[in-house]
């Protein structure tokens, strides 16, 4: 018992030396404590970014494969109000395509430095493409109803 006390103590005593060795390099190199925390959240949130880009690049795919469905190829083809949701929805992919490789080709330090602010990209973009895509998905649905029941023929002119 004694010697596991001893040693748990031994334990202790070179965490606590390692950390002031870091400390007095800190300390050397200008930094204070509250920079050090700094960097140290942003390193959290850069964990943080690439889980955002991964969902943005399968929130695409998925508007992607939703434009080939019927009601895609319907949107995509109309001339009117429906022709400006084409362009948004091409704009959003075309916005999402260039924000992934800008951040794929940065280097760490700039992906570090912006993190939250990329996060928060990523999390805007994710959640307008998510609406397109429910969009989509609702078009989807309504003309699957309407082909399923159409309307009598004393409804229709």
């Amino acid at each position: 018992m004694r010697n596991s006390v001893v040693t748990k103590l031994h334990e202790m005593a070179a965490f606590w030396d390692i950390v002031g060795k870091a400390a007095n390099l800190v300390q050397i190199l200008g930094l204070d404590a509250v920079t050090v925390i700094t960097i140290a959240m942003r390193f959290l949130v850069f964990h943080e970014v690439k889980q955002e880009c991964r969902k943005l690049e399968d929130r695409v795919q998925m508007l992607r494969l939703l434009l080939n469905s019927p009601a895609g190829c319907w949107i995509m083809q109309q001339e009117h109000l429906e022709a400006e949701l084409g362009y948004q929805v091409n704009n959003a992919i075309k916005e999402a395509h260039n924000l992934i490789e800008s951040y794929k080709q940065s280097t760490l330090f700039l992906r570090v430095l912006g993190a939250r602010s990329t996060a928060r990209q990523f999390r805007d973009l994710c959640n307008s493409i998510d609406n397109y895509c429910g969009l989509l998905l609702s078009i989807n649905a309504y003309r699957l109803i309407h082909q399923a029941n159409p309307p009598p023929p004393s409804l229709v002119r």
